[in-house]
């Protein structure tokens, strides 16, 4: 009872100062004072013979101290032993799986997957068995048949049944020795890696203007010659066979180098719904977009490549000397040059008629004003009534101030300066003419 009341209190203490991430456990002064306790539980433990951490909490502060393993320095490299130290010694000692001499990766010459299962220090964990539980692909197929492995003592391996292009999940259960903990995670990523082989390939060279087939070849032989102009249409149609059965990869393409030059052009190959690739190409739209107007002798080959493929395929498919006439300018790369300056033209003002035009033009306009100035003095205007006061001064003072802007808008200023200008004077004139009036009104009113 006593003991049992000593784990609920450090069970109860860690669970209000122990931080929890995700799957792993630690203290907030990090390494250092996490491998402490660690130490100190594991000691009390031994002392009571019993374990003082729940199996929960011995895994997840594993995780915590087995993370930091990779880090630099010597302080973290002391502490993170502490740590495997104590939790080897304990008397719950957390195991890992470990995948041996990268057996995740299954093929032709390596059909067997081995593991180990070691405690915190790596050391193997001895009396301990392991099985199959499944390893199935995401089309539910099989790669390991489930069952037990074989080895022991802590070494596991299993040979795979059926070899199928794709990655699977493997999950593994282990019988371990009274004192250990099962792994955290016992789930293995296998990928099955199988080598494909070129099938049904059609390389043909076709004369657009009069729809003549210049070359047609299935590369039995192995690579063709060939020679295209800008009337050249090349269609190259090809399968990719995992044994008997087509498959569709993710990177098909078609790569075009410059035997002098070393210029490379790729071309994508697209699958269709029956699993057949195809390169359409016209050389004569595509001389000066793809290849720059660029001839010459070019070679042609095809590169696959896949996760599922052991290693990347480059098939030599065909020499081709390509005439494209030569271009004045070489194409130019933009892609790492500076842009053009955009530059905004505004409209250009309109041609001014000559000035003698200009001259009568004016002269005609201030006509009318010079005859109504004559026929006031020949009718004889009378202008004694006008009143000389500041509401006089400043409208007929305003009547020439609005004429004089409209000689400058006339002569060159912009209409945007005649507007403000026009605004303040036509308020003053507004306002005097209107106080000029009304006295003029008293005035007639008063005789």
């Amino acid at each position: 009872k006593q003991w049992y009341q000593r784990r609920v209190a450090i069970t109860a203490g860690i669970a209000h100062r122990a931080d929890t991430i995700g799957n792993a456990m630690s203290f907030e002064g990090g390494l250092m004072e996490t491998s402490l306790f660690l130490k100190g539980a594991s000691v009390l433990s031994q002392k009571a013979g019993k374990a003082a951490l729940t199996d929960q909490m011995t895994q997840k502060f594993a995780n915590y101290i087995v993370s930091n393993k990779d880090k630099a320095g010597k302080s973290n490299l002391f502490y993170t032993l502490v740590g495997l130290d104590a939790l080897s010694s304990g008397s719950l000692v957390p195991t890992h799986l470990i995948v041996l001499d990268n057996s995740a990766v299954i093929s032709e010459s390596q059909r067997t997957l081995k593991v180990s299962l070691v405690n915190p220090l790596g050391v193997t964990v001895k009396d301990s068995t392991a099985k199959i539980i499944s390893a199935k692909g995401s089309g539910g197929q099989a790669i390991f048949t489930a069952g037990p492995m074989s080895g022991g003592d802590g070494t596991f391996e299993v040979a795979a049944s059926e070899l199928t292009r794709g990655v699977f999940t493997a999950e593994l259960g282990f019988e371990l020795p009274s004192g250990y903990l099962a792994p955290d995670n016992s789930v293995v990523k296998v990928k099955c890696v199988l080598p494909v082989e070129l099938k049904d390939a059609t390389f043909k060279l076709i004369d657009v203007d009069d729809n003549r087939i210049l070359l047609n070849n299935d590369l039995s032989g192995g690579a063709v010659q060939g020679k295209a102009d800008l009337s050249t249409r090349l269609i190259f149609d090809f399968s990719l066979a995992d044994g008997a059965e087509e498959v569709t990869l993710h990177q098909v393409f078609v790569r075009f180098t410059n035997t002098k030059t070393k210029q490379n052009v790729f071309f994508i190959a697209q699958a269709d719904l029956k699993k057949k690739y195809t390169i359409d190409l016209n050389f004569r739209s595509a001389a000066a977009k793809s290849f720059g107007s660029v001839g010459g002798q070019y070679s042609v080959d095809l590169i696959v490549g896949d996760a599922t493929l052991p290693q990347a395929m480059v098939i030599d498919v065909a020499t081709l000397n390509l005439e494209i006439p030569d271009s004045k300018e070489p194409a130019a790369d933009l892609s790492k040059q500076a842009k053009p300056e955009i530059t905004h033209l505004f409209r250009q003002p309109e041609k001014r008629p000559p000035q003698a035009i200009s001259a009568v033009f004016t002269g005609l306009v201030l006509l009318p004003a010079l005859v109504l100035l004559i026929m006031w003095a020949k009718l004889g205007a009378n202008i004694s009534n006008i009143q000389i006061s500041l509401s006089s001064i400043g409208f007929h003072g305003g009547l020439l101030a609005i004429i004089a802007i409209y000689v400058n808008f006339f002569l060159g200023v912009n209409m945007f300066t005649t507007v403000k200008c026009l605004a303040g004077v036509a308020v003053v004139t507004f306002l005097c003419g209107q106080r000029l009036l009304s006295s003029i009104a008293a005035a007639k009113k008063a005789k």
